[in-house]
């Protein structure tokens, strides 16, 4: 066989490997099937199924620990933990975890308490509150008012500048936002981002002279009696929080990581499925908790539908929509190492909360576990079955690592044969030969800028939620450029030793 046909040989061998990829990504997401579980009770649910559910979910995705909290009618009706905490002990009830983008629902709830006092008015400026508050636009940010930032329609977009010092404050975060183009006229487009609520933080610091963790542990906290919430990582970790994990190709590793203080408003507030329990008997307004923090008025205007979104609407720091075919307020949040959801069915009086340790920035085509878990526990509470996903996340997690495996394979044995594609240069259009050399630089570039775009998530997050894939991008990147290096390597050596071979001018 002569090195011409060695190299055709190659890429066809190169060529049946990417076709073959997705065709195997396919295989594997098609071996898993829905499994449905006992069909739901008329009157009464059946907490043992709903036990049985949970933790069928949690092996399917490989969930270290798991905390549920469901309320009804007053009382709190199941408080269950499950599985590991990541610190050696078992998950229980007061096991706190961080809420990520829940705590969107306390900033709310604490500005409806400034305006139940006469201290906050929905539809006044930002800047009546903080002066110094700017955006890019300084017309824009003099018209930005209170219920735009709750609602999600002020115009900051999700990927405004943020603070990058360790040292830095709530303030600093909003000062960030001072060189911010406004991806909307305020008060025209729902856009979900979370700086919103950083401004909203600020504003109860200012209007209220507290600090905000010490506004929400002294006025939302201590009157629902949420003894195991916290706005201190430090202190969480003294008292038995969970300890996240983030997912390396599927398999949850244990990671304490930065706790983001400054970022509290919109992501950082620590609570348990007991307190969240308390939480929920609030928001419904049930016995014992009702009045509580705020007057039924109120928070029924928390929950009015402010605005509307793709599936759903936006109230105050609450999404309202339909679960199990009845209308239903919820909100999820996530975080790099810890995802949960807290769901309210009003006109059943039902509440779901649901915590997981262990989470993932990876665009997944499926729902994450807590969010399907709260989702599937308040549809069986109004009869509907409970029920699995085709595929689970580890099965989809296989597919992936499988395919990138085979991608740096392929990287390798590129590399490893590269003597016969110098041996090959001869017998290459010169065109071919620059088209493959770009094309291992090209890779690297589409990995450091246009993928990141791709899937809507930054380096720095990267890095952060998913480092699977980040040094994996990594690792191919590097590899190409060296794959490439050495091409180009090869031809400048080729052209030196052609120039060498010239004969010399008599």
């Amino acid at each position: 066989m002569n090195i011409q046909q060695e190299s055709n040989q190659r890429q066809h061998k190169a060529r049946w490997r990417g076709h073959m990829l997705p065709v195997i990504a396919i295989l594997l997401l098609t071996t898993v099937w829905p499994a449905t579980a006992a069909p739901p009770l008329g009157s009464a649910p059946d907490f043992a199924a709903i036990d049985a559910y949970v933790e069928a979910e949690m092996h399917a995705d490989r969930v270290p620990g798991v905390a549920l909290a469901i309320v009804h009618n007053g009382e709190v009706v199941k408080l269950r933990g499950y599985g590991q905490d990541g610190n050696g002990q078992p998950v229980s009830p007061s096991t706190s975890f961080i809420l990520g983008s829940m705590s969107k629902s306390f900033t709310a709830l604490a500005v409806m308490q400034l305006v139940e006092r006469g201290l906050v008015d929905l539809d006044s400026p930002v800047q009546r509150y903080l002066p110094w508050f700017t955006v890019k636009d300084p017309l824009a940010s003099a018209t930005i008012t209170i219920r735009q930032l709750l609602l999600h329609t002020s115009g900051i977009p999700q990927r405004a500048p943020q603070a990058n010092s360790e040292a830095a404050m709530l303030q600093d975060q909003v000062r960030a936002l001072a060189t911010t183009a406004l991806n909307h006229p305020p008060g025209t487009t729902h856009e979900y981002a979370s700086p919103n609520y950083l401004v909203l933080g600020a504003i109860i610091e200012q209007v209220s002279g507290e600090h905000y963790d010490d506004y929400i542990e002294q006025h939302i906290f201590a009157p629902l009696d949420m003894r195991h919430s916290f706005t201190s990582q430090e202190v969480a970790l003294q008292r038995g929080m969970a300890r996240g994990h983030r997912y390396w190709f599927g398999f949850p590793i244990a990671a304490t990581l930065p706790y983001e203080h400054d970022r509290m408003p919109t992501a950082a507030i620590i609570s348990s499925a007991e307190d969240l329990g308390h939480y929920l008997l609030a928001q419904l307004n049930q016995e014992g908790y009702g009045d509580a923090v705020l007057s039924p008025t109120s928070m029924a205007q928390m929950h009015t539908p402010g605005v509307q979104s793709d599936g759903f609407s936006y109230a105050f720091g609450w999404r309202v929509g339909t679960i199990g075919g009845v209308p239903a307020i919820h909100h999820g949040g996530i975080v790099p190492h810890f995802r949960g959801k807290m769901v309210m069915l009003p006109e059943q009086s039902w509440g779901v909360a649901v915590l997981t340790n262990a989470s993932t920035s990876f665009p997944l085509p499926i729902m994450p576990t807590s969010h399907r878990i709260a989702d599937a526990v308040a549809g069986y509470l109004v009869g509907q079955p409970l029920s699995t996903g085709s595929y689970s996340q580890s099965t989809i997690y296989l597919a992936i690592t499988i395919g990138l495996a085979l991608v740096l394979f392929g990287q390798l044995a590129a590399l490893a044969k590269l003597k016969h594609w110098q041996a090959a240069l001869p017998a290459r259009p010169r065109a071919r030969v620059l088209a493959d050399i770009g094309g291992e630089f090209l890779w690297p570039l589409l990995a450091a800028f246009a993928l990141p775009l791709l899937i809507g998530v930054p380096w720095g997050e990267l890095l952060r939620g998913t480092p699977d894939l980040a040094w994996w991008m990594i690792a191919s990147s590097a590899l190409g450029l060296l794959t490439g290096m050495i091409k180009a390597l090869f031809v400048f050596q080729r052209r030196d030793t052609a120039t060498q071979q010239l004969p010399r001018p008599r």
